[in-house]
């Protein structure tokens, strides 16, 4: 007798009516966890906020910081060893990168709705995530930004000696 009416009830329940294009709207897909986003972040950038601080720490302040000396010069040991760049583009472009985009996907959430052909983007303001973004970009734009300018004026340094040279 239970299980027949267990059956019975179980028939007479009332079924949940589901409206596709309002629950569309509701579902945000989350990539990330902002908060362990913000901590790989904090984490790709310490190499680089470090590096830049014992720059300025020697060069522009002109404090004799034995750590402020070895640190820089560790990371030319690294690039030497190798022949090729590899730990300074893997410290200074690929992880921060990393962390930007990390930061970036966990506070932005994507939409897509067929009928209307939209592409809704929402943003979370996760300040630390933001923040952490900004920060990252910025320590690959001054990467870049350094490179450039080391190559050009390499290049005009070359093309000024072989003019001296040739008068």
């Amino acid at each position: 007798m239970e299980e027949n009416e267990f059956l019975k009830k179980m028939e007479n329940l009332k079924k949940p009516e589901v409206n596709p294009e309002v629950s569309q709207r509701q579902i945000k897909l989350a990539i990330m966890n902002a908060k362990r986003s913000a901590a790989w972040g904090l984490w790709f950038l310490l190499i680089p906020v470090v590096f830049f601080a014992c720059v300025a720490i020697k060069e522009l302040l002109g404090w004799d910081w034995k750590f402020a000396e070895n640190f820089p010069e560790w990371i030319v040991y690294l690039d030497k060893s190798t022949g090729f760049p590899l730990a300074s583009i893997i410290l200074f472009i690929v992880l921060p990168a990393i962390g930007a985009i990390a930061n970036l996907l966990a506070i932005m959430h994507f939409i897509y709705e067929k009928q209307t052909k939209e592409l809704i983007i929402t943003i979370r303001l996760k300040w630390l995530n933001i923040f952490l973004a900004t920060i990252s970009i910025l320590v690959i734009a001054f990467v870049l930004l350094y490179v450039i300018a080391e190559n050009s004026a390499e290049k005009a340094i070359r093309r000024y000696d072989v003019e001296w040279h040739n008068k």
